[in-house]
């Protein structure tokens, strides 16, 4: 059986699809101004790529204060009674942005 606890294993790193195969979320925390996120691993998968799981919170930034130097993420395997109280961020769509940049002929 695999290990669900969230921790990280000695020699083997944890990443984004070993959370999303057994069914884990990722809680990104910002130690800031103290909000809660709760993303799935596969969302977080598209964006960041396969990357170890607490990485992701360094590559975030806070919805509130727009701050990511205070970012924590980590994984943790809910019960069905802890998930049915808890809100889901599910990602909807990814926009690229092209920008058009003009310089002067000297």
């Amino acid at each position: 059986m695999p290990d669900i606890s969230g921790h990280r294993k000695r020699g083997g790193e944890w990443k984004l699809s070993n959370a999303h195969e057994i069914g884990q979320l990722v809680l990104a925390r910002c130690g800031l101004c103290n909000v809660k996120r709760w993303y799935m691993p596969g969302d977080l998968r598209e964006i960041f790529g396969d990357i170890e799981a607490e990485l992701v919170g360094s590559k975030m930034s806070c919805k509130r204060c727009g701050k990511n130097e205070y970012m924590h993420a980590e994984t943790q395997s809910l019960s069905a009674r802890e998930r049915q109280g808890i809100r889901v961020v599910r990602l909807a769509e990814i926009r690229m942005v092209r920008r058009v940049i003009w310089k002067d002929e000297d």
